[in-house]
């Protein structure tokens, strides 16, 4: 009689095999294992994201993953908690071409935050990437965009009545933005008694984000900030803002810099970092934890046993093709609060082919 075995593959596999090039100096073993025992719920993905502060005196880090292919197959331990069943219906309404999720958002991203506070398993943020970012083609006006994001997955999503002054902020945050401005991610955070949504937004001029900021009443410093986007508009490819909006708009507000080049090449990425370590925003260890992450993790060489759909795949394509894990530095967030800035890096892996 002949015995099938079934293989089971988890977003784990993936993480094991990038693992030792992950230093604790950027993520803590702790922190490390409490992101394998998420990944264990999780089927594969296309990839995934790792936020890490720069900092000595930040150690949270968060981890994103792309979901519209995860939710739906949750365990039966986490489909039975109601706020997984929410995010599971999410996914599943944004993976039906009739619903208008499906119209509006290209992808779905579950953002974990590992502080020492929250559950072992935390309850996810959820961030959109909008197909059409730049709002000219949205089914409706800005205000019925609005209404309908609020009403048919904000509140569901949160079990609860969303304040009218996050409404309010959020149509005023769309209406303001500068033609050409796009909308990259919108994102609804969780868990928390305080309604907020963050919103990340490309194509704007260092001065377009100082006009911007205070056309939407944000109550920071317009010149630091504008100081602060001219010098890094010097050495960045592309300046991406993000903001929170919530009764009021956020104090926080972030630049998320982009450089098209790997971290090693060329020296690119240097004139940043040394703006990052003079200014005590970045440890020298943890910019060298950076420089040992980024590369290639290769099937043939891995010292660790490979994914098993990755090797299947590599099988299959013989000698056409073998698969390969990439890892990067996507963007460093740099967050303005009151005169104080904050550094982050957004670590970056990802299957491809060789």
């Amino acid at each position: 009689m002949k015995t099938t075995i079934l293989m089971y593959d988890y977003l784990v596999d993936y993480l094991n095999a990038i693992t030792p090039y992950l230093s604790a100096e950027l993520v803590s073993l702790n922190t490390i294992a409490r992101i394998k025992k998420i990944s264990k719920t999780l089927k594969p993905t296309w990839g995934a994201f790792l936020e890490c502060p720069l900092s000595e005196d930040n150690s949270t880090v968060h981890f994103s993953i792309h979901a519209l292919d995860n939710a739906i197959k949750l365990p039966s331990k986490m489909r039975s908690e109601c706020i997984w069943q929410r995010i599971q219906q999410l996914c599943m309404d944004c993976n039906c071409s009739q619903s208008r999720l499906s119209q509006e958002i290209s992808s779905i991203f579950l953002d974990f935050e590992l502080s020492q506070k929250n559950a072992e398993i935390p309850i996810p943020s959820i961030f959109f990437n909008l197909k059409e970012g730049d709002l000219q083609c949205l089914n409706g006006d800005i205000k019925t965009f609005c209404t309908w994001l609020i009403k048919k997955v904000v509140e569901p999503l949160n079990n609860r009545t969303i304040s009218a002054y996050l409404q309010r902020n959020l149509e005023l945050s769309l209406t303001a933005l500068p033609a050409g401005a796009q909308i990259l991610e919108l994102g609804i955070m969780q868990p928390s008694p305080l309604d907020s949504i963050q919103l990340s937004i490309s194509s704007m001029s260092p001065l377009a984000i100082s006009e911007y900021l205070t056309r939407i009443g944000w109550r920071g410093s317009i010149v630091e900030i504008e100081k602060l986007a001219l010098f890094l508009n010097e050495i960045v490819d592309t300046i991406v803002l993000k903001i929170e909006l919530g009764i009021t708009v956020a104090p926080q507000v972030s630049l998320q810099c982009f450089i098209y080049q790997n971290l090693y090449k060329d020296g690119y990425w240097q004139p940043l970092f040394d703006f990052l370590i003079e200014n005590k925003l970045c440890t020298p260890k943890k910019y060298a934890a950076l420089l040992n992450w980024t590369g290639l993790s290769y099937e043939k060489y891995s010292p660790i046993p490979w994914p098993t759909n990755l090797k299947m795949i590599s099988d299959f394509l013989g000698n056409r093709a073998s698969s390969i894990l990439v890892r990067e530095v996507s963007h460093i967030e740099i967050t303005y609060t009151e005169k104080k800035l904050d550094a982050k890096a957004h670590l970056w892996f990802s299957p491809d082919w060789d």
